[in-house]
């Protein structure tokens, strides 16, 4: 099977099932929108995991030219997105982080794992990898 393509904003994200991995795959070119968008492509990825029973979710910001705006952080951080995941068959996460090159700040980067952890309960894994390679190593484990 191939991967396929379950969502498109131009510019800013990609959300492909990918069976390689078995995970719906967000790759973002900007993580900034000042409209709906971010949370458009995260409810997208969100049904189609649900619909398919999908249990890893990759997030590769490693292109990523500009970070999530502050309307979009607080939603990525409220109660109403961590139920989101909890009602989902979710159970391993990966984050592909910023490169250098893209200019953002990787400071939060160091946290994340924890952070996951610590918003959904021991029923999931995170782990932040800085390669496909390194990825498909977690999320076949």
């Amino acid at each position: 099977m191939d991967e396929q393509l379950i969502y498109r904003a131009s510019e800013l994200v990609d959300v492909t099932w990918r069976p390689d991995l078995s995970a719906v795959y967000l790759k973002w070119f900007s993580e900034y929108d000042e409209g709906t968008g971010v949370r458009d492509a995260v409810m997208a990825a969100l049904t189609w995991v649900r619909g398919n029973r999908v249990e890893h979710w990759v997030v590769d910001v490693s292109t990523s030219s500009r970070s999530l705006s502050a309307a979009d952080y607080q939603w990525v951080s409220s109660n109403e997105f961590r139920s989101f995941i909890l009602n989902s068959p979710l159970r391993r996460f990966v984050l592909i982080p910023p490169l250098p090159e893209s200019g953002q700040d990787d400071s939060w980067v160091a946290d994340w794992e924890a952070n996951t952890l610590a918003n959904f309960g021991d029923r999931v894994s995170a782990k932040v990898c800085k390669s496909g390679e390194e990825a498909r190593r977690f999320l076949t484990a």
